[in-house]
């Protein structure tokens, strides 16, 4: 159960696309982007930050946007 809670609350997106706000949020919706980082995870290589959390303007829930690897 907590797997799938976790996988609930994690997204995959380019950083490119979180840049530019053309990520939603899954539980509303609402467009997100840098502004509503929390916290950036820098932890694995090699192109840091690999990730970050995030907290949505509209519902506040806290959620996880991982970064896809460059073409």
């Amino acid at each position: 159960m907590q797997a799938k809670e976790a996988e609930a609350h994690r997204i995959t997106a380019s950083r490119r696309d979180f840049l530019a706000y053309r990520t939603v949020c899954p539980f509303c919706g609402e467009r997100v982007g840098p502004r509503f980082v929390t916290r950036e995870h820098a932890d694995v290589p090699p192109n840091p930050p690999y990730a970050a959390s995030v907290r949505c303007p509209r519902c506040k829930e806290l959620y996880e946007v991982v970064f896809t690897p460059r073409p």
